[in-house]
């Protein structure tokens, strides 16, 4: 298998001359005029000439035979306008499509001008990510042993080595090294990463980590009884080996555990395919379920963020929930009555909610632990929700507990976000959006959903774990983000949402 990993000064470089002989292209992101970016020296005049031969520049990116730059060939490209209403993401989106113009020109060594713009404080650190994302290749093509598709990248941002630049590559790198994890595990098909083959790509992923602690639940009977509400989601599937679900445990300690200010619990919804359950998606719904495991996939992602930029402060949990919603003669059905975890009875309402289902025991299980943990926060991550998606289009629903609101945690991810090139819209839990998961019949305390709703889907979403994982009167602040419609779709690479907003907010980066 072909490598993917990036390293500094052995294939990726800080360059400090862009007319370096290395390097088979320069790509460099073009900032609108009244932004005052300056170019750099060397290519100034030349942009100069040709942007009066042909406007289009500004519109698209484009290729220019240029003597001025390494390997004769310049890569342009634009941000195009930039708004009071735009964010780092128009950083990223630049340097994302320069970067995939680069390689369709055969460029296999490029090197990429990362300039301080003033409007976005971490602008270099976003177009740095934006052209590594490029550069992606999928585990399975990597598994052929496809070659990689660049053999040398530079980044160049002044004339002269600083150290403040130098530690924004190495945090770059860092996260790109994450967002694979993640990626990987989100976007290979469902029987590539079955829950089995998953176990086994976590294993070998933080091999190498000491801080890191791995502990793997698959005995069936320790989660029918620790996580029923799993287990019920996984019937269909417990037949076959490969499908069988698992819960993975990961956790972070720093070196010196005196210095932790803050507890981090994580809980990622890992569904490895959603067929709906006995509640079957029609009408070609069915198509991208494999992405339904991109929570799991993120909390793994962020865990290897932290075990790489080792954050002193944090000590940090994760759970991965993982099941294959399928359809069988053992299904789970609606009008079931299970009892949680935490002593709730639910009544199956639609199998096809069982993302719910499948991080409520896991939620509870943390919520217990965090009661004597210093200065816990909870988190549920999860494509949970088509609503979210309707509602907020390519952006996290991002949802606090009442505890959590104290703190604006939500609108304070939300900023983090649009630092980081992630968006994130604030929603609410209401008290309805509580009160509509209780239970209508008699020996039910909730409904798995209440299928008589018309709205708020998401919203109730988060009441009904707060109210199953028993959060509703404990003051641990907790929040739950659906990244439904913010994780990527097919055909389009998974984006590894919000590993970067969470390393942002909670100070992972170096």
């Amino acid at each position: 298998m072909s490598d993917p990993e990036f390293k500094l000064y052995s294939n990726v470089f800080i360059e400090t001359n862009i007319q370096c002989v290395d390097y088979d292209a320069v790509i460099l992101i073009l900032y609108p005029e009244d932004l005052s970016v300056p170019l750099p020296r060397h290519i100034g005049s030349f942009i100069e000439k040709i942007s009066k031969v042909d406007k289009h520049i500004h519109k698209a990116a484009t290729v220019w035979n240029c003597d001025y730059v390494s390997g004769g060939r310049l890569v342009l490209s634009p941000t195009g306008k930039i708004s009071p209403y735009h964010d780092a993401k128009v950083v990223r989106d630049a340097a994302f499509k320069g970067m995939t113009r680069a390689l369709e020109a055969g460029a296999k060594k490029p090197l990429l001008v990362v300039q301080n713009v003033v409007n976005f404080p971490d602008g270099q650190l976003v177009c740095i990510l934006g052209a590594l994302e490029a550069l992606y290749v999928p585990l399975q093509t990597r598994e052929r042993d496809a070659p990689n598709n660049f053999l040398r990248i530079g980044f160049h941002s002044d004339e002269i080595l600083t150290d403040r630049f130098e530690k924004t590559v190495r945090n770059a790198l860092a996260l790109e090294k994450s967002r694979i994890l993640t990626r990987d595990i989100a976007g290979s098909d469902p029987e590539r990463m079955t829950p089995a083959n998953i176990v086994n790509y976590v294993k070998s992923s933080f091999k190498a980590d000491s801080n890191i602690t791995i502990k793997i639940i698959d005995d069936q009977e320790t989660i029918a009884e620790e996580y029923p509400l799993l287990a019920a989601v996984a019937r269909a599937s417990s037949q076959i080996e490969r499908h069988k679900p698992r819960v993975v445990e990961l956790e972070y300690k720093p070196s010196d555990i005196t210095r932790v200010t803050q507890t981090l619990l994580l809980v990622g919804k890992g569904v490895t395919y959603d067929t709906g359950g006995a509640d079957l998606k029609i009408s070609g719904k069915m198509a991208g379920m494999c992405r339904d495991k991109s929570g799991a996939a993120a909390v793994a992602g962020f865990l290897k963020a932290c075990s790489i930029l080792k954050p002193p402060h944090l000590k940090v949990k994760g759970v991965l929930c993982l099941c294959r919603n399928s359809i069988g003669e053992d299904s789970y059905v609606p009008d079931e009555l299970l009892i949680s975890k935490s002593g709730k009875t639910v009544r199956v309402t639609n199998t096809d909610a069982e993302g719910r289902f499948a991080m409520a025991d896991a939620l509870f299980k943390m919520g217990v632990l965090a009661e004597n943990e210093l200065n816990p926060h909870l988190y549920t991550i999860a494509t949970l929700t088509g609503h979210a998606r309707l509602c907020y289009g390519n952006y996290t629903a991002a949802l606090d507990n009442h505890s959590a609101r104290g703190t604006n945690h939500a609108t304070a991810l939300q900023f983090s976000g649009s630092r980081v090139g992630e968006g994130f819209e604030v929603s609410f839990i209401r008290p309805e959006d509580l009160a509509v998961n209780n239970g209508k019949c008699k020996g039910e305390d909730l409904v798995q959903v209440d299928m008589e709703a018309k709205c708020r889907h998401h919203q109730l979403a988060g009441g009904f774990l707060i109210k199953v994982g028993g959060l509703e009167d404990k003051n641990i602040k907790y929040t739950h983000l659906d990244i439904a419609g913010a994780a990527g779709t097919s055909p389009s690479e998974p984006t590894a949402v919000p590993i970067l907003s969470l390393c942002h907010v909670h100070k992972v980066l170096i």
